[in-house]
């Protein structure tokens, strides 16, 4: 059985494609642009994973925003 995803991943992912898709992204180029596999990156905007502080910063740094934008947009 999956483990059950965390409020905070959902929010997280919720936000990236948010941002993501006001941007006229795709996820797969997206994923690209911010160095992830673009299953990982699919699964991330799922809140599917709990995702390291790296990663938040890879992600902020494709959307152009600091980190705090991302988490502010999640309400995190």
């Amino acid at each position: 059985m999956p483990a059950k995803k965390s409020a905070a991943s959902v929010a997280l992912g919720a936000a990236a494609r948010s941002m993501r898709t006001e941007r006229g992204l795709a996820q797969e180029a997206f994923a690209g642009r911010a160095g992830l596999d673009r299953s990982y990156y699919g699964a991330i905007e799922r809140g599917e994973f709990n995702v390291s502080l790296d990663t938040i910063m890879k992600i902020a740094a494709a959307l152009g925003v600091p980190a705090a934008t991302l988490l502010e947009r999640a309400e995190l």
